[in-house]
């Protein structure tokens, strides 16, 4: 059966209403403070129905940006919001992120957003490969990823979160990935804890 995209884009809005309705404590607040007001060149991967992609061509205009997905379904939903907000800096890729096709040193910063947890160790190691290839020398990529809030009321609402993505998602979220990064060839740089989530700033390791 092939899956209801517009249903599923709806879903994903629910998770900014849900969990990152504090504006200060904002994993989508962090991203836009860490990306520069400059025309530098941004590779969304995963980009899905482009909601960082949109935030960041709204609030970073200089920003040359292309979002990358293997879902035509998604990628055409995100279409109709540019549309709607006419955003004319963004360029949109029906592309394996594993083999994007793009020539080395593309771009200056590559967003990597709650997708890492989701994948098998295999299908991790190929696109953070294929990240440090598409990277400028002194570029940095930025991962979005879910984190156990300590709160007990925020580990309440972190539960549906658990009960809902794949099975690996507890060990990898568990992991010292300080470790993990350093092992693909990337250092961490900033690590900034945002509501459910951590916002981690990598360089490719000199």
């Amino acid at each position: 059966m092939k899956p209801n995209y517009t249903a599923l884009s709806f879903v994903y809005d629910l998770i900014d209403v849900i969990y990152f309705n504090r504006k200060n404590r904002s994993p989508r607040t962090a991203l836009i403070d860490i990306i520069p007001d400059t025309p530098v060149r941004i590779l969304d991967v995963c980009a899905g129905t482009c909601s960082n992609s949109i935030l960041i061509a709204e609030n970073k205009p200089q920003a040359k940006i292309t979002a990358l997905d293997l879902s035509a379904d998604m990628l055409k939903i995100a279409e109709k919001k540019f549309c709607k907000k006419n955003i004319r800096n963004i360029e949109i890729s029906v592309t394996d992120a594993c083999n994007s096709g793009f020539p080395n040193n593309s771009f200056d910063i590559i967003l990597i957003s709650l997708v890492l947890h989701e994948i098998n160790e295999d299908l991790r190691k190929s696109i953070l490969s294929e990240v440090k290839r598409l990277l400028t020398s002194n570029g940095r990529v930025i991962i979005i990823e879910w984190k156990q809030p300590v709160r007990l009321f925020q580990r309440i609402m972190f539960t549906p979160i658990k009960l809902l993505e794949p099975r690996g998602f507890k060990k990898f979220l568990q992991q010292d990935l300080t470790s993990y990064f350093k092992q693909k060839g990337f250092s961490i740089n900033e690590n900034r804890n945002c509501d459910y989530t951590q916002v981690i700033v990598l360089s490719i390791t000199k």
